[in-house]
């Protein structure tokens, strides 16, 4: 299909080829040239004003990423990890933009994409992917193509199709420390040179890493499945169909939640109890700690999550002519999950239950329909498309984590669900006048959104205040219906300097509905919601091949001004009781840098870096929350905001080689990796937990084309190795008022892996 090179890209990409056949004599080490379709086409990464990462299959590999989670750390300003206490549910920020509670009734702010397909719920999206082709990674707004919750950046997640091209059969095993086993079994068989189906299977399975003395599961456990099917067709020369079915199933435990420093002599710290919720290494108790624990003793049961995920996705293109494409996509996707969102699980309030352990039982499925049109003719070129989306979810928290065990059977509701429809319209027209040189590139896109969202809430339960009393919640049942629309324009000019380097500026624009909360404990609240949030975003960067394409530097600097900013705050008797509040007047500047050198032909080298600088106008945010004294139960409340924003680490960089040379047997591989991330906000409300500064060492060495003898395939050996130091670092730090007056006062925190490794045996037989 319809692939757009620059001029001056289609020179560079010839040469390369006639310079490969020339010989070695004439082979220099140079950059491989990147291609993805950040902007609905194929295109060189360079040629893409858009501050993007990419990550082909063998960089994927070498780098050990199978999951969406993997990418965490590997792009800075990138924040990539799951939601506190939910191992399934993955949170994603870019450039300080992303989604701090995740809930059915609000949208992420990062917009994640599977092979074209809008993916609308962060629920479940922990999952494995047997066959990647390629990652994409667009840092800040994409109002205009992907537009839909897309005010942080985008997430391109891109499978390999099946080819009719060849037979193709390949099987991975690799194992680790931890008990870790995964296995990938998959089959390509043409059809008739004009078809072909594909199958892939993975089992992945890892022991938790907290064990738990108590009852249950231990702590961290990972237990997966993935099968995909894949049908493609190439109907006749100008059209091609494919047709994939994934299902995933998901039996995660959660991370340990642990106290990191506990005060007995706090306002209300007698109502906690613990049950011996640790050992040291010499087996003696100890009731809070901010070393990252071994073992762990749970007072609940801590039970295996189970996640069920369908997908259908159906993509069709048709190039018309030689000026256009039209294309077609079409997804579906189920998610029917059990979560069990456990907060302090070892230790209780009176004796009772945890702190927290709601169970949640949550159903969600989703449909979209996108049709794009894409063209080129003389200095134009553009695209424009339609979007439909819809989705409906339900969500049960069956043990409602304040106090379900102390209500009769039958008495406890705590219910919500979701109805939303979202449609766009959106195009991005590109001149380059030809009476400028073909240097200048000028775009302007827009997009036209109409979202509309309902909600319905059954609330009645009882709530534990902090001096450990039960307090009555008002029982309610409550609609939130509101349609929210916006304009989004954006204007991108690009130059090149020369035949290998470009400069750009842009505007960029973006939006994310609003919505309500599905943890609101009154009806004022959840009936109001929250108003829509706005990003404006101002870009200046350079792309540049240089030392005949041997170093590559490509940098962008921006500023992007907030309005509406939207954040959960506590507005009930405990930390779980929130509903989301708009905060005006923030802002985020920052700069990305990458730099990639080929030294020798063997040997590259890469160094990126991300820096933020956020801030909050306001000094302190009021909003009503819970107050059994006022009328209505309602009253103001006034907490003061942090410096910066959540999840916005001021430095994070990485820094790899990566060394291969051919060998008599094959091509031996070698990667070292190091990421560094400074100290970040968890959230936005003093007194905020933070995650400390970390520094990850990882590695692999490999030997491939391994050729047993004869047209019989070939075999690689990987070995691999994460966190080489074992270092001790967050993922997640939750730290408010209401922890304070329970004695928690060093905040609730969940660590990131210790050191894990391991060795990957595959084989692959191509014709």
């Amino acid at each position: 299909m319809m692939k757009r090179l620059r001029p001056h890209r289609r020179l560079i990409t010839a040469a390369a080829v006639v310079l490969g056949h020339a010989g070695g004599a004439l082979a220099a080490p140079a950059l491989e040239e990147i291609l993805v379709t950040a902007e609905k086409r194929v295109e060189s990464l360079q040629d893409v004003p858009i501050s993007i990462v990419a990550f082909n299959q063998e960089k994927l590999e070498n780098l050990g990423i199978s999951d969406i989670k993997d990418l965490a750390a590997q792009v800075p300003n990138v924040q990539i990890g799951e939601f506190t206490g939910s191992a399934t549910t993955v949170r994603l920020f870019i450039r300080g933009v992303g989604q701090g509670d995740v809930q059915v009734t609000q949208d992420p702010s990062v917009a994640l994409y599977m092979d074209g397909v809008y993916i609308g719920s962060s629920v479940g999206t922990a999952f494995e992917t047997a066959d990647l082709q390629r990652i994409e990674v667009l840092r800040g707004p994409q109002g205009t193509l992907y537009g839909r919750n897309a005010t942080g950046g985008a997430i391109n997640i891109i499978t390999r199709e099946a080819d009719p091209g060849a037979l193709r059969v390949k099987q991975s095993f690799n194992v680790g420390n931890l008990d870790l086993f995964r296995s990938t079994s998959l089959v390509n068989v043409p059809i008739r040179d004009v078809a072909a189906v594909k199958l892939a299977y993975t089992t992945y399975n890892r022991d938790g890493w907290v064990d738990n003395l108590g009852n249950g599961e231990d702590f961290g456990k990972e237990d997966r499945e993935t099968f995909t099917g894949d049908f493609h067709w190439d109907i006749g020369d100008s059209q091609e169909l494919n047709y994939q079915y994934g299902q995933s199933a998901i039996k995660d435990t959660s991370r340990l939640s642990q106290t990191l420093g506990f005060d007995p002599d706090a306002p209300v710290a007698y109502v906690i109890r613990y049950q011996n919720p640790a050992v040291d290494a010499n087996g003696i108790p100890v009731e809070a700690t901010s070393d990252r624990l071994e073992h762990a003793t749970s007072f609940d049961e801590q039970q295996q999550g189970d996640v069920q995920i369908h997908a259908h996705t159906l993509n069709y293109a048709w190039e018309a002519s030689d000026t256009l494409t039209i294309k077609s996509i079409t997804g579906y996707r189920d998610v029917n999950a059990f979560t069990q969102n456990s907060q302090v699980p070892s230790a209780s309030l009176l004796g009772q239950y945890s702190i927290t352990n709601g169970l949640m039982r949550t159903s969600f499925n989703q449909f979209t329909q996108e049709l794009q049109l894409i063209g080129d003719a003389d200095a134009l070129s553009w695209v424009g498309g339609l979007f439909y989306y819809e989705d409906e979810s339900e969500e049960h928290n069956d043990g409602n984590s304040n106090g379900s065990e102390a209500i009769p059977p039958g008495q406890l509701v705590d219910y919500t669900s979701t109805k939303n429809r979202s449609l766009a319209a959106y195009g991005q027209l590109t001149w380059t006048p030809p009476q400028l040189g073909d240097s200048w590139h000028f775009t302007v896109g827009a997009r036209y959104s109409d979202d509309h969202r309902k909600a319905y809430r059954d609330n009645n339960r009882v709530s534990y205040g902090f001096a450990g009393t039960p307090v009555s919640i008002p029982a309610f049942q409550a609609n939130y219906d509101k349609s929210f629309s916006k304009f989004n324009p954006a204007f991108t000019v690009d130059y090149d300097l020369d035949p290998f380097s470009n400069v750009y500026a842009k505007v960029v624009t973006a939006y994310k509905s609003g919505g309500t909360s599905q943890r609101s404990t009154n009806v004022v609240n959840f009936e109001q919601g929250f108003d829509a949030e706005e990003l404006t975003s101002y870009e200046v960067g350079y792309k540049g091949d240089m030392a005949d394409s041997r170093v590559r530097l490509n940098a962008a600097v921006f500023y992007m001004d907030y309005g509406d900013y939207q954040q959960s705050v506590p507005t009930g008797n405990n930390p779980g009781e929130r509903d989301f509040v708009n905060i005006d007047n923030a802002d985020i500047k920052g700069l990305e840098l990458e730099l990639t050198a080929a030294f020798t032909e063997q040997l590259t080298g890469n160094i990126s870096y991300g820096y933020l600088n956020s801030s909050f106008g306001p000094e302190a945010i009021t909003y009503l929350g819970l107050d059994a004294s006022a009328p209505g139960g309602l009253s103001a409340r006034t907490d003061r905001l942090t410096d910066d924003l959540a999840l916005a680490p001021k430095h994070s960089a990485t820094v790899s080689l990566d060394y291969s040379r051919q060998v008599s047997f094959g091509l031996l591989t070698a990667n070292i990796n190091a990421q560094y991330q400074s100290k970040a906000n968890s959230g936005v409300v003093e007194p905020s937990g933070t995650l400390d500064k970390r520094t990850l060492l990882g590695a692999t060495l490999s030997l491939s084309e391994i050729r047993p003898g004869g047209d019989y395939g070939a075999l690689k050996v990987l070995l691999w190795g994460k966190n080489l130091t074992d270092e001790e670092y967050f993922v997640g730090n939750i730290r408010q008022t209401a922890f304070d007056d329970l004695g928690f006062v060093d905040g609730v925190a969940t660590f990131g892996d210790p050191r894990t490794y391991g060795i990957t045996l595959e084989y692959e037989f191509l014709r």
